[in-house]
């Protein structure tokens, strides 16, 4: 083959492009300091370079970003619960000091004040929040743990209880002895006998101050005028043969209105002979007998012991009194389409029992089916400042009461009552189902800064806000056994996740605040006793009269019965509160020793996050980097040859075959 000049010119021309190429993609990885600068140049470290590349800005976020902001949020968590531990070891010492001392008046003050700010304190710490974000709150990080003003919104709250939430509670009956002072002592007529304490068995629901059921209270103001106007014929009730004594008007049966008719219609017969002249009326006394049916059966009345003007009731008297158990009855009926708390449970033949509305336990209605037995018009509403009976004394004395206390937030059963909750149990043989859970559902729609928000504690059903009568349900799955609460976690490695939060129903419960509402409400009545007992001690040592020194001795001798009666209670519950402040300061340390493992493994996986990185790094490098000293002495060969090459071309270049002819 014949090699022309331009042939030669053509290949040298080539080759010095070729070394021109391979140096300017030496130049490009000196200055990029990368292999490649697209995929083309080697597929294979391209292919490398994306999969580490991914690694690499994985592992950088959780040892950036995620373990810190997990470390962070743990840190605020335990802090938060370490004050709420510290103020329960206070809390303890306070009680532990009420249970070993005698208070003065001036002492007892000061541990109120102080147990008052200790119980604010509790719930006000449960707010705090990382990065505006609440921590305690589930789910809802935008929501704060407490209200944090006044205010009315109306909630249905749930709460699931067991037999372990029903307590007992002491209450002294003080009569009218608050009422003493310098100006009435004269008509107050207390003694030692009319002084008592009643225990009752009781739930103390999560709030207090619910529903005001003033629509309640109207009726209950109408039957009572409806009371007084039957009482005021008392005494001619009782000479015709009936007692209205006998009869509990919080609680009247169908058959004591029965009663009550047939008392009437002896009534009638009564001012009809009278008028007739088949008795004679005289007020100050006669003679004959009388018999009539009344409660427990029939009663035999000597009626020359009272023996009234029965001509002092005409006809329209009368007719009103036929008409009383119809009107009774009309208001009574109004009762029931009031919303009433409802307690729910499983009985031990396996039946869903459920309590519910307003009446008593002898108005009440009972539906059974195969599946649950319910009893309507079965809670008696009374409130905390009713006297004779008080709310207490009446659930002690009736065994199938349940009285409902919304000032207190307290549901007191009688003894029948108390044994049927009592035999509640879970069953083994169940495990999706819980026999032992006891709900109640109640309403509250009025709220003070610094009480819970149900909805972090209970499934609840709340108004909205825009007015447009639609509610809200939250935590509906609560109500399913085993439920999960609301966990947060965080991602902080490779398919590696850690919970950073403990909600609000482990560490900051409701029983604390209601614990110290008991203690308060305890030292209050007896610093109001003391208060008594100083201003009748006042008063005494200026009256001389002989008759009013022995009303106000009556009066002194009560007030230390109550005394003794109210101290003894408070005692107990400053012992109770050891033991109550103790399980929360455990629930607490639990809490915090949670927290303290949480963070522990954290730093665990960021030492072990910090290595991984470490390592994807140096793959990412060795896979995508060049070595510069190799590159260098590759670019600087390049060049000698490149100068090489244009060299020997310029020598071909100016030879050609007119030179030798």
């Amino acid at each position: 083959m014949r090699i022309t000049n331009r042939i030669m010119q053509r290949n040298n021309l080539s080759n010095i492009n070729t070394n021109k190429m391979y140096q300017d993609r030496l130049s490009t990885q000196m200055s990029s300091q990368k292999k490649i600068n697209r995929p083309s140049d080697d597929p294979v470290v391209a292919i490398r370079a994306l999969r580490l590349r991914s690694n690499v800005t994985e592992i950088t976020q959780y040892y950036s970003k995620n373990i810190p902001d997990a470390e962070s949020w743990l840190k605020v968590t335990e802090d938060a619960i370490s004050n709420l531990a510290q103020i329960m070891t206070t809390m303890i010492a306070r009680c532990e000091k009420g249970v070993n001392s005698e208070f003065t008046t001036e002492q007892r003050k000061i541990i109120l004040e102080e147990m008052q700010n200790l119980g604010k304190e509790v719930y006000s710490t449960g707010d705090a929040d990382y990065a505006g974000r609440y921590v305690f709150t589930g789910y809802r990080t935008d929501t704060s743990l407490s209200f944090l003003e006044a205010k009315e919104q109306n909630y249905t709250i749930t709460e699931q209880l067991d037999k372990n939430a029903i307590d007992s509670m002491s209450k002294v009956e003080t009569d009218r002895l608050l009422d003493i002072n310098s100006t009435n002592y004269k008509d107050i007529i207390v003694t030692e006998d009319d002084i008592s304490a009643a225990d009752v068995h009781r739930i103390q629901l999560a709030y207090n101050n619910c529903s005001n059921y003033k629509d309640y209270d109207d009726i209950k103001s109408q039957l009572n005028e409806l009371k007084e106007s039957l009482e005021q014929y008392k005494v001619f009730f009782k000479a015709a043969g009936f007692d209205l004594d006998t009869l509990d008007f919080n609680n009247l049966s169908q058959e004591n209105l029965d009663q009550i008719n047939q008392a009437v219609a002896d009534l009638r017969v009564k001012v009809e002979d009278a008028n007739s002249g088949t008795v004679t009326p005289n007020p100050g006394g006669g003679s004959g007998s009388g018999s009539s049916s009344g409660s427990g059966g029939s009663i035999d009345v000597d009626i020359s012991v009272i023996q009234p003007n029965w001509k002092e009731i005409d006809e329209d008297t009368l007719q009103e009194l036929e008409q009383w158990t119809t009107e009774w009855s009309n208001i009574q009926g109004n009762v029931a389409d009031i919303a009433s708390p409802v307690i729910e449970f499983t009985g031990p033949d396996g039946k869903t029992n459920v309590w519910k509305g307003f009446g008593g336990a002898a108005t009440g209605t009972v539906t059974e089916t195969d599946e649950s037995v319910t009893e309507e018009g079965v809670i008696t509403l009374m409130h905390s400042y009713e006297k004779n009976p008080n709310p207490y004394a009446y659930a002690d004395a009736n065994p199938d009461a349940i009285v409902y206390i919304p000032e207190t937030g307290e549901l007191l059963f009688g003894s029948n009552r108390y044994e049927k909750l009592m035999a509640t149990k879970d069953s083994e043989a169940t495990s999706d189902v819980d026999e032992g859970e006891i709900r109640v559902t109640y309403d509250k729609g009025s709220w003070k800064k610094g009480d819970l928000r149900p909805e972090h504690y209970f499934y609840c059903k709340a108004d909205k806000e825009d007015g447009s009568g639609d509610r809200i349900t939250y935590n509906d799955s609560y109500l399913e056994h085993g439920a999960e609460r609301q966990v947060i976690e965080y991602d902080v490695g490779f398919n590696q996740t850690i919970r950073i939060n403990s909600t609000a129903d482990e560490c900051f419960k409701h029983g604390v605040g209601r614990e110290v509402d008991d203690l308060l409400n305890a030292m209050q009545d007896v610093l109001d006793l003391e208060g008594v007992q100083e201003d009748i001690k006042g008063i005494m040592k200026k009256v001389t009269d002989k008759d009013e020194l022995a009303t106000l001795q009556n009066q002194l001798d009560a007030v230390e019965k109550a005394l003794t009666l109210a101290k003894k209670k408070e005692q107990d519950l400053f012992q109770r509160g050891i033991t109550s402040f103790q399980g929360y300061l455990d629930d607490a340390s639990l809490c915090v020793t949670n927290c303290g493992s949480r963070r522990s493994k954290l730093e665990l996986i960021q030492n072990r996050t910090q290595n991984q990185k470490t390592t994807y790094e140096t793959l990412k490098s060795e896979n995508e980097d060049i070595d510069i000293t190799e590159v260098a002495i590759q670019l600087n060969a390049a060049e000698l040859t490149y100068d090489a090459a244009l060299m020997a071309a310029g020598k071909v270049m100016q030879t050609t075959l007119l030179n030798f002819i």
